[in-house]
């Protein structure tokens, strides 16, 4: 074989290997900006994480936005805030969690707010868990997290065939400096019906979530595995034409 030859046929079995190795690995996405005020609710760390999330999601599927600009504002036991896609949770008191449209004055980057353009509402955890329920399984999500502080860790906690936790970054709060975080992630190849974001239980933590992000279509390619064999394919054809020619 020659030397191209072997260097093709490398390169191909190279990217044989990206695509067995991204089967069903979490990648995440996180940027936080310290000191974000709902009166301008968005920044530069955060956002990029964003967009690299957008982007890494539409390999996997399409994606939608909720922004619970329609939801009914109010405490809510479970609420359809998109179709298929069902929130509940319990706050540190064991109340209903609720839909809210007003930042807390006094203490405006410290509690949660709304992040999106032009909107008004969020979901408020006070403390305890917001839980989002898929009807059509996932393989990512992502949202905006305002108004975090290091009182307890929070996180995202879901099950692809095996329990997960995803940390907040939290870096740089206090009990007087809060910070806008988006934290997303993708699993490729896994199937999660549920992802549920915790904001404490005995120390807590009182946070918006909005612009939320899920998976509401098909694979828009094919799957690791999928790719893989293909790949194999084609090595296998290159270095049996290229055997026959030497």
């Amino acid at each position: 074989m020659s030397s191209i030859s072997k260097l093709f046929t490398a390169g191909l079995t190279g990217l044989l290997l990206t695509a067995f190795s991204a089967h069903g690995s979490i990648v995440t996405y996180t940027g936080a900006d310290i000191g974000v005020q709902p009166a301008s609710p968005s920044g530069p760390n955060s956002t990029l994480a964003a967009k690299n999330f957008d982007a890494a999601a539409a390999l996997l599927g399409t994606e939608s936005v909720i922004t619970f600009e329609s939801a009914p504002v109010g405490s809510f036991t479970s609420l359809l805030v998109a179709p298929g896609v069902t929130i509940s949770g319990r706050n540190i008191n064991g109340n209903n969690q609720s839909i809210n449209n007003t930042p807390d004055a006094a203490f405006p980057s410290l509690d949660g707010y709304n992040t999106t353009s032009g909107g008004a509402n969020f979901a408020e955890v006070m403390g305890g868990s917001l839980v989002f329920t898929f009807a059509n399984p996932v393989q990512f999500f992502g949202a905006f997290l305002s108004g975090v502080q290091n009182f307890t860790q929070d996180t995202y906690t879901f099950s692809d065939g095996t329990s997960q936790t995803i940390d907040v970054p939290e870096a740089g709060t206090s009990s007087s400096v809060g910070e806008l975080v988006f934290v997303g992630f993708t699993d490729a190849g896994k199937s999660i019906s549920s992802v549920t974001v915790n904001a404490g239980t005995n120390a807590f933590d009182d946070i918006g979530v909005d612009d939320v992000r899920f998976q509401s279509g098909a694979l828009g390619t094919p799957e690791p595995g999928s790719a893989a064999l293909l790949l194999s394919g084609v090595v296998l054809c290159f270095a049996l034409r290229s055997r026959r020619r030497s």
